[in-house]
């Protein structure tokens, strides 16, 4: 009988414990998710907002895409 009590207590709190880990990881990766989303729209209309503002050239080139490309240097 005792066993039992001891035995059903720790079962109970390995439970009551695993439930609040579980929820716990849930809402963290929920929370990580909506932030993410929340990041990615927020750089892809800053994006947008600089490429309607920066002046291209006459041939429709904006500044970073002018001039030479850059050559890797060869290795020793």
């Amino acid at each position: 009988m005792i066993l039992t009590t001891v035995f059903a207590t720790k079962t109970v709190q390995f439970f009551l414990r695993m439930s609040i880990y579980v929820v716990l990881g849930i809402v963290v990766l929920c929370v990580r998710a909506y932030n993410r989303r929340k990041t990615h729209d927020r750089l892809n209309k800053r994006t947008e907002h600089m490429m309607k503002h920066t002046k291209k050239n006459k041939d429709g080139k904006y500044p970073w895409e002018e001039g030479v490309p850059v050559v890797k240097r060869k290795r020793w």
